[in-house]
């Protein structure tokens, strides 16, 4: 008997690891970045890590197949080279272009946006740009890779000052390097004038309402590019259920709407 007993203790200690292994094993890593864009996606400053519903949603959807996510703070343009690149899988709040469909994969959008694009002027001339055709006479700041509206992204007219991120772009709008700046993000432009102590700026008369999908974006060269209609199906899943609202609303914030096309059933 007592043979026995340390017998079937033996095999649970032999056969414990060997089971801790395999769970581990099954566990896919998807690598993702984001960005600081308030009040979707938030880099906590005290704890060094992403928050925000975009952060919980991919977080789930990826939970449900048996994955996790790793997080890393980069700015978009860099963030969207490494998921061309293939040395991230996925990025969140990725608008889509037909150029963009060319060289990654979009996720079924989570909701639909109303964005009310606007440009920021220096105080006293915000009648400046009344219309699209006034930004012709007009250096515009805009920030590189950043994909705004079709007519202004495909008029080259425009004499456009190229900005790395949002703190190249405010230091060059302070400095006069350009006349006014295209936003899509007004709360991040105000937080940057208030670190920067700068308040000699309006809003011009001229704003472009779009209507934007909110979409997750894969990488066409990630070795997880199998799993993209099972992590699509969940997110879709996800939509359909109202979990997403629910993440939305656990957050106080008003959630995406939901457009004839943002749910596909399969």
């Amino acid at each position: 008997m007592k043979k026995r007993f340390l017998f079937n203790i033996a095999l649970i200690l032999m056969i414990g690891p060997l089971t801790s292994t395999s769970a581990i094993a099954k566990e896919i890593l998807f690598k993702a970045n984001c960005r600081h864009r308030p009040p979707e996606m938030v880099y906590n400053e005290e704890t060094k890590k992403c928050e925000g519903p975009l952060i919980d949603i991919l977080d789930q959807a990826i939970k449900k197949i048996d994955g996790t996510v790793e997080w890393e703070r980069r700015p978009f343009q860099k963030s969207y080279t490494d998921l061309k690149r293939g040395k991230i899988d996925i990025l969140p709040r990725v608008i889509k272009t037909d150029e963009r469909e060319k060289e990654i994969k979009f996720f079924s959008p989570i909701g639909f946006q109303n964005k009310s694009i606007v440009f920021a002027v220096k105080k006293g001339h915000e009648n400046d740009i009344k219309t699209f055709d006034d930004l012709l006479k007009y250096r515009i700041g805009t920030k590189r890779g950043t994909s705004y509206f079709k007519r202004f992204n495909d008029t080259a007219n425009i004499y456009k000052i190229f900005a790395i991120d949002d703190s190249d772009l405010s230091k060059r709008f302070i400095r006069g390097r350009c006349d006014a700046v295209i936003l899509l993000d007004i709360k991040a432009f105000e937080k940057m004038m208030k670190e920067m102590k700068y308040e000699d700026y309006a809003y011009a008369k001229y704003e472009y309402i779009n209507k934007i999908g909110n979409h997750f974006a894969m990488s066409l060269k990630t070795k997880h590019i199998n799993l993209f209609n099972k992590i699509d199906n969940e997110l879709m899943k996800m939509t359909d259920s109202g979990q997403i609202k629910n993440i939305y609303l656990k957050y106080k914030l008003k959630p995406p709407s939901m457009g004839e096309t943002t749910s596909k059933k399969k």
